[in-house]
């Protein structure tokens, strides 16, 4: 049965979104097939019973009507973005979480707008606090990573696809951000940011987005060479197309500690404001999200 959201249907509609509640999408189960994120959908549920027109980037037959047109949701999705006064920026321990972190980081520096971050469970039939460490971070908790070679393979193609995506995300950024800028020299200086083509780099790749919003100098360089580039000239991860066995678990081992160490970056990082909250259940979501759209005279 399809969920009945208040979502734009058209660009036009898409520019008067009042909400953007995004972050990560669909998660690979223990087999590596994928599924539809479903730990947004109480508090879409609840932004839609208080009338709320809200964009969620996560196009989905069973919410949308309609699987994801890139030429179509595309431009809406920017549209959304620009229009929306409050943000929900969803971190889930089944996803990397690489593109949304790029998110957050933008966001709070460059437009300062009321933001949630929700550091969620990775259950959407019951409310937790998610895995965590010992000194209270978020965990990165994929399904089925150690469980069959099938869920292997999926989770080391996400993982080149992650790596790949936050570097053109960070070329993007380089256009729009005065501060940060982008080198390819086999010769690095003291204070660049060094991006190898042998690692995902998620934290460095994080941090000099925050610090180039931020207003400070940033300078990333991706060694490499040529090699190391794709036919557009983005810079681009490399890992073996058909690892050996031990290589695949070597490579998603590391995967899973960047996974964590994302997550700590972005705990660290995150100026905690009046305006940006840090939440970890749908519940606190609603709570923190009715007195931030108060705030903004939307309910």
């Amino acid at each position: 049965m399809m969920k009945k959201w208040n979502l734009p249907q058209d660009l036009e509609s898409a520019r008067k979104v009042q909400v953007f509640s995004g972050g990560a999408c669909n998660i690979r189960d223990t087999q590596g097939a994928l599924l539809r994120n479903k730990e947004r959908d109480a508090i879409n549920d609840w932004l839609t019973s208080k009338g709320l027109l809200f964009y969620d980037p996560q196009i989905h037959p069973d919410t949308h009507g309609t699987e994801y047109d890139y030429e179509i949701h595309q431009p809406m999705e920017i549209a959304a973005r620009s229009a929306a006064l409050v943000n929900i920026f969803e971190i889930s321990p089944r996803t990397f979480g690489g593109g949304t972190s790029m998110e957050v980081a933008i966001d709070e520096f460059r437009r300062g707008e009321p933001t949630i971050i929700f550091f969620s469970d990775g259950n959407d039939d019951k409310d937790v606090i998610p895995a965590h460490s010992e000194a209270g971070y978020p965990l990165f908790v994929p399904y089925g990573i150690n469980v069959s070679p099938e869920a292997r393979r999926a989770h080391y193609d996400e993982m080149i696809k992650n790596a790949n995506r936050m570097r053109q995300y960070l070329i993007r950024f380089a256009e729009q951000l005065t501060a940060l800028t982008i080198t390819f020299n086999d010769t690095s200086y003291e204070g660049d940011i060094v991006i190898t083509p042998e690692r995902i780099h998620a934290v460095e790749l994080f941090t000099a987005v925050v610090r180039a919003a931020s207003g400070k100098r940033a300078n990333v360089n991706f060694t490499g060479g040529a090699n190391a580039r794709d036919a557009k000239g983005y810079p681009r991860f490399i890992a073996p197309e058909n690892p050996r066995e031990v290589e695949m678990r070597a490579y998603l081992d590391r995967y899973v500690d960047e996974g964590h160490e994302l997550r700590q970056a972005i705990c660290q990082l995150v100026h905690i404001n009046v305006f940006v909250r840090v939440v970890y259940t749908q519940s606190a979501v609603i709570h923190v999200l009715e007195s931030l759209l108060r705030y903004k005279n939307l309910i």
